[in-house]
């Protein structure tokens, strides 16, 4: 029920259904122009996950399994009918208990007889075994519907992840081609500066450049792969044809300022809101009207009843002596008050101290979440904090780095800067530029992670 691990570090999202999912490249030939790409939203792709998705929809059976026990528990109140009707052989009985010229022994089997019964049990106290019945059903239904909503907050934050995750790793090889770009021009100039026998010009410049290019595309190969399995998961979880180009509406990662409400709001918020928080809410009402149903059983069950007979045959005197009754030809009705008690030794203690262990076991749970989803809280948003800074440390850095880089590759044209400074450069524009996406990436994450600590996620996509 807890999801404590949900917050991740900037990794590249591999979820084990992604790994069975491949990305379909469309290759236009020269007689067909290639179709146009599909642009989807974040809110567009959860808004089809949810409404696709058979998680959700096992989820929505189970509540539906719930509804039709609550039924069954609101038609206990009623009274159950019974009726039975059969048809068979009559054997001739003529005259009276005390005379007939017809015998037992010796039946006379020449015509048929129906038998119809009818019984009628109205329960009229109960002992709280109808009441905790259907308050437990009650809750159950509560329960299962708190499932369905936990369903759906655990994959709007799968989506989340797999979203920023293609969005970071199309960052990350934008940034590898901006820098292999920068590098191999200063390759393909100190070539021609080494075949030109240009003062200056020395082969281990060449060596240093294409070492430091080799280390920057080491990394490409790893980008491309994230890519592709963010790509592939989102269409599978989205539903869409895999064979159709698909786009997302934002180029790369953004960490556009948002409002959050402050820590200890959202740990009460999520007290309140948190789907978990509703499922062991409802478990405490039901398994306690369960216990309840139980004591019921140490107690009589009174009821009403009716029991109606009519039965019919053409060739038996139906008898009016009241003493004697006739089950093939015969008719009344009783109206009956009673009760019942079944006395089992020990059989109905063990179902009660079961159904009191239960409720207990359910109010563990609860003392469990009330303590790990504020914690929850406060850890998705440290990590916020932590994103926020590092964002401000990184903006600043690569930003001087691009300067150092522009710089050393001026220097380097011009022949008086060294291949060293230029590789040096480029590599630490590479990892700040990196740790950059990153941090703008653990940023929306973490927004994501405290709208579903907090319980919000669901009600905030619904707006």
């Amino acid at each position: 029920m807890m999801n404590a691990g949900r917050v991740r570090q900037a990794h590249w999202i591999v979820l084990p259904l992604a790994l069975i999912t491949t990305v379909a490249a469309i290759r236009p030939t020269s007689a067909q122009p290639p179709a146009p790409k599909a642009v989807y939203t974040l809110k567009d792709l959860i808004g089809r996950t949810l409404a696709i998705s058979p998680e959700i929809r096992q989820m929505q059976r189970g509540a539906e399994v719930a509804m039709a026990k609550k039924d069954q528990a609101d038609a206990g109140r009623f009274p159950q009918i019974e009726v039975t009707a059969i048809v068979g052989p009559s054997s001739r009985a003529r005259g009276d208990a005390a005379s007939s010229p017809d015998r037992k022994d010796d039946p006379t089997v020449n015509n048929v007889f129906e038998r119809v019964e009818m019984k009628l049990v109205q329960p009229l106290y109960t002992f709280g075994k109808l009441t905790g019945f259907r308050s437990a059903a009650e809750e159950g239904v509560k329960v299962e519907k708190a499932k369905v909503e936990e369903k759906a907050a655990d994959l709007i934050l799968r989506v989340k992840e797999l979203y920023y995750s293609r969005l970071m790793a199309s960052d990350m090889l934008g940034l590898i081609d901006e820098i292999s770009g920068d590098l191999d021009k200063a390759i393909v100039k100190t070539t021609r500066r080494l075949k030109a026998e240009v003062p200056g010009a020395d082969e281990i410049d060449l060596y240093k450049l294409k070492a430091f290019r080799g280390e920057v595309l080491k990394n490409r190969e790893e980008a491309q792969k994230g890519f592709d399995l963010a790509t592939g998961a989102l269409m599978f979880y989205a539903g869409l044809n895999r064979t159709q180009p698909f786009e997302l509406d934002a180029i790369g990662l953004e960490a556009s300022p948002k409002d959050v409400e402050p820590v200890d709001r959202g740990m009460g918020m999520a007290l309140e809101l948190r789907p978990e928080m509703a499922q062991v809410r409802a478990g405490l009402k039901a398994t306690e009207a369960l216990v309840m149903a139980e004591e019921s059983n140490l107690y009589p069950q009174f009821f009403a009843a009716v029991n109606s007979v009519y039965a019919q045959a053409g060739n038996r005197t139906r008898q009016q002596n009241p003493f004697a009754f006739d089950p093939l030809n015969d008719r009344y009705a009783v109206i009956v008050l009673g009760f019942k008690y079944d006395l089992d030794f020990g059989i109905t203690r063990g179902k009660i101290r079961a159904a009191q262990a239960e409720h207990l076991k359910v109010s563990e749970t609860k003392q469990f979440a009330e303590q790990g989803i504020p914690l929850q809280v406060r850890k998705a948003h440290r990590e916020l904090a932590e994103a926020q800074e590092t964002l401000k440390a990184t903006e600043d850095g690569w930003r001087n780095a691009k300067k150092w880089l522009v710089a050393a590759k001026a220097n380097y044209d011009l022949g008086v800067g060294e291949s060293r400074d230029l590789g040096q450069a480029a590599e630490t524009y590479a990892k700040l530029r990196a740790d950059n996406f990153k941090a703008m990436y653990n940023y929306n994450l973490s927004l994501a992670n405290i709208e579903y600590a907090t319980g919000r996620a669901v009600k905030e996509e619904a707006k």
